[in-house]
């Protein structure tokens, strides 16, 4: 049954190799529209079973009582040459930031309270931020251990301002908090010697997708780079180098269009899986090169038959292979991480597309290879020698 699939398979690429050509080029324009559809995802409660006691807790403290996710606003000494620069971090001018940064945040869309530890020092002077860093001093050096603690650190070098969001795992929302925090902070007074760092869970969330898709991309184009490399060491040839990679890429688009079709999100496990369906789906189409090669130099056997005895036997092999891989990754899919299942479901899908991509359009590339690109080329090539001959006789 496999192995006539297959005959057919190489005999329908043989006789049609632009149509074969075609139809993968049409399946992959729409595999990439529907790719631009993935979504990230990089909220860590999403990455946990949702059936979860914690997890259904978690999602109730939010819709009750507002937002679980705080944008930590660190506001810190650093170095500076103005000799007007910050010092310690209790001065006036800070808790003038911290008031600024407060009043203005308290009106985004998304962030539901902001608060900072130092309130409590404005408090004590009847709502009004001291004037001189004395009088801070004093205010602080009243408050119990217990307060006193949770204000500064030790040396009085940081200070922090809590933005409660209620973002959770909406990253259009998460993009927009997070900008209308930016720009808070741009507009903020901000003094000499003083900086503004992000951190907390939405800060994070929003490094995570970045990097994601930044390793992504990076780690895709190093293995593209490294596997183009190996493969022009073994054929000795630039088309011969490309044509394997050829359905490989195809296939990992694809893979993309499904993610996009079926709502698999790019999360920090499926983000290098381009890289990953490279390694793995390229033994494909060098064992059918390889065998195809061999038919043709060692065999001389014409280009259909080559194919045929090509694809089948190396067709049947790596259908088995695939079959055991795909299993394998089926595997992840019990585990009860989602993390996991979407990566197992991810690699089924894109080693089944590369088994797919590379069995129906390689054998038509080599055909085109053979009949159109390399046979012109001898053409030429004979042309210009017998050219050459004549004015050489002349």
């Amino acid at each position: 049954m496999i192995e006539k699939i297959l005959k057919k398979t190489a005999s329908f690429s043989e006789e049609n190799p632009i149509l074969m050509v075609l139809i993968i080029l049409i399946i992959t324009i729409f595999a990439g529209i529907s790719s631009t559809n993935i979504k990230s995802q990089t909220a860590y409660e999403k990455m946990l079973p949702q059936d979860e006691p914690v997890i259904k807790t978690f999602y109730e403290v939010r819709d009750n009582f507002g937002g679980t996710d705080v944008v930590a606003i660190a506001i810190k000494l650093k170095p500076s040459d103005s000799p007007d620069k910050v010092n310690d971090i209790r001065d006036p001018r800070v808790l003038k930031l911290i008031k600024f940064i407060e009043d203005d945040l308290k009106d985004v869309n998304g962030i539901t309270m902001v608060s900072s530890p130092a309130d409590e020092i404005i408090q004590r002077n009847d709502g009004n931020i001291p004037n001189d860093l004395d009088t801070v001093k004093e205010i602080y050096n009243s408050l119990p251990d217990d307060k006193k603690n949770r204000i500064y650190n030790a040396d009085y070098s940081m200070v922090i301002v809590n933005a409660d969001t209620d973002v959770g795992g909406d990253k259009s929302k998460l993009r927009r908090v997070m900008a209308d925090v930016y720009e808070t902070v741009d507009d903020a007074p901000v003094p000499p010697g003083v900086e503004v760092v992000y951190t907390g869970t939405p800060a994070m969330d929003l490094l995570i997708d970045k990097l994601m898709k930044k390793s992504q991309s990076f780690t895709t184009l190093l293995g593209l780079a490294g596997i183009l490399i190996v493969i022009y060491l073994y054929f000795r040839k630039p088309l011969s180098a490309a044509m394997p990679l050829i359905p490989v890429l195809i296939a990992v688009v694809w893979t993309g269009g499904v993610m996009g079709l079926l709502g698999i999100p790019l999360d920090m496990a499926t983000a290098g899986v381009g890289s990953l369906l490279l390694g793995m789906g390229i033994d494909y189409g060098i064992h059918l090169m390889h065998r195809y090669e061999e038919e043709r130099t060692k065999n001389k056997r014409p280009i259909k038959e080559s194919l045929e005895t090509a694809v089948v036997s190396t067709g049947t092999a790596v259908f088995t292979t695939t079959t055991t891989t795909i299993v394998g990754f089926l595997a992840l899919t019990m585990a009860p991480l989602p993390l996991m299942v979407n990566l197992g479901r991810v690699c089924a899908i894109g080693i089944f597309f590369c088994m797919c991509v590379v069995i129906a359009l390689l054998p038509a590339l080599l055909v085109i290879e053979e009949k159109y690109v390399t046979s012109r080329y001898k053409k030429n090539n004979n042309s210009l020698s017998s050219s050459g001959a004549q004015d050489m006789k002349k």
